[in-house]
């Protein structure tokens, strides 16, 4: 297993017992102390060791070397958790205001009884900030989006315990509505995140790509190799943490075949020390002036006119 995997894996599995623990106190104490917010606190904590239970599987098969199936490789299988993710935080969100409009409606609302709730949901803001931040700096290391979705998912769950928090709180001193408003406003946010997984996700799996400067990054390496002309025609598909990189370019037609490879496994070279995120770049070699219809790809003018 390489580092990678190993950071991975241990991030995913500190998700799963952490979550673990601090939910089934929280379910413990929530239904022997009368405290519905907590108690629902606890449930939602629960779906949390489900999301890194997905994430684990997910960089298991992620890691997987690429195969007759799948030349690519498997590092989608963190794209395909990280939409399961933003599902699953999405059906919290909603659940959440279904119970809190509820709440307002039919103003059932009660007062928590001890101090052991407070204590409880102090500790799980706590250790759910401290999740998130080892979780969403893990996944930015590793530029994993299942592991980056997790963090998010623990950042919602860092504002609903303070949102119970605050509850408790005021159901002691009398304010027993501020915990439905609290976490209506809070479950709006949750579900806010949740579209913005899907999106980020959605790219992705489409083959689209948000920062386009790799595209300048590309054609830099390109023009910097001797012998070339014109490169276009340029596609990058990202899988998992991985750019794979299609690229034509134009060189003198009157080179032998075995001149011309060796100018593209210099462009290649190039293009892959640009960014160590890059693991593949297939060149197609054309002769100088070739003139095609060519609708996908970019171009220097392309690239340039869409930052305009």
């Amino acid at each position: 297993m390489n580092e990678r995997n190993k950071l991975f894996s241990k991030a995913a599995w500190l998700g799963v017992w952490v979550n673990g623990v601090l939910s089934l106190t929280k379910i413990l104490v929530g239904f022997f102390f009368g405290s519905a917010a907590v108690l629902a606190d606890g449930v939602d904590t629960g779906t949390d060791v489900f999301t890194s239970l997905v994430t684990l599987v997910s960089g298991a098969i992620s890691s997987r070397p690429p195969d007759k199936t799948h030349p690519y490789g498997h590092e989608r299988a963190e794209t395909i958790a990280a939409k399961v993710v933003s599902f699953i935080v999405f059906y919290a969100g909603l659940s959440l205001i279904i119970s809190s409009v509820k709440k307002i409606i039919s103003q059932s609302h009660t007062q928590i009884q001890g101090l052991l709730p407070l204590f409880v949901t102090i500790i799980s803001v706590a250790t759910k900030t401290w999740l998130f931040l080892y979780k969403y700096n893990a996944g930015k290391k590793l530029n994993s989006l299942a592991l980056i979705a997790d963090a998010m998912n623990m950042r919602n769950d860092i504002l609903i315990s303070g949102t119970v928090l605050l509850g408790v709180v005021l159901s002691r001193i009398g304010f027993f509505w501020m915990d439905s408003i609290a976490a209506l406003v809070v479950s709006v946010m949750i579900i806010k995140t949740a579209f913005n997984i899907f999106q980020e996700t959605s790219y992705e799996l489409m083959d689209g790509m948000h920062d386009l400067e790799i595209y300048q990054e590309i054609f830099d390496a390109t023009k910097s190799v001797k012998g070339v002309k014109n490169p276009h025609k340029v596609r990058v598909r990202q899988v998992g943490y991985k750019y794979f990189v299609d690229i034509d370019i134009e060189v003198d037609p009157n080179l032998t075949v075995k001149v011309g490879h060796e100018i593209a496994t210099q462009v290649k070279r190039a293009i892959i020390e640009k960014n160590d995120r890059i693991a593949d770049v297939l060149v197609h070699i054309e002769p100088a002036g070739n003139v095609e219809q060519e609708p996908f790809g970019l171009d220097q003018e392309k690239l340039n006119a869409g930052k305009k």
